[in-house]
């Protein structure tokens, strides 16, 4: 019985399992960060409570001194600096914008944007707090969207 156990153990050994798994080369980039533009899957999913007044409120004052200079006072996507940039702000209003998920908006503000390797939007994380940046998102989706 011992030594039918001992075999055992030594076939296991011999197992290719390993060779399924994920492995770093040496030199190799850590693998931390999704790739740039991807959205996780679960954010298309998850919904937030419906922001309140004061949240609302704290949301419009901070998209004032941080969105506005490129998407407008009013979310149109005609800040000041919008003749100096190359790509053009989105418009908030848009059916498109208002039709993303608050995790994905949420997401957008977080992280940043880019497309085709090239940063459209600037990250808030280190600039916002969480709480912050849930109310930006709550403002952005309070918008009114065009008739």
């Amino acid at each position: 019985m011992l030594i039918a156990a001992w075999l055992f153990c030594g076939v296991q050994a011999c197992s290719r399992d390993m060779e399924k798994q994920p492995s770093y080369q040496p030199q190799e980039a850590p693998r931390l960060h999704s790739p740039v533009g991807s959205v996780p899957r679960m954010s298309r999913s998850v919904s937030t409570p419906l922001p309140t007044r004061e949240e609302l409120d704290e949301g419009a004052r901070l998209f004032r001194i941080n969105c506005s200079h490129c998407h407008g006072r009013d979310g149109t996507g005609n800040g000041p600096v919008v003749a100096y940039l190359k790509d053009q702000p989105a418009d908030l209003h848009d059916p498109y914008v208002q039709g993303l998920s608050e995790a994905a908006l949420y997401d957008t503000v977080t992280y940043g944007l880019a497309v085709e390797g090239r940063d459209v939007m600037p990250a808030f994380q280190g600039e916002l707090s969480a709480e912050e940046r849930r109310s930006v998102v709550g403002y952005v989706k309070s918008l009114p969207q065009p008739y």
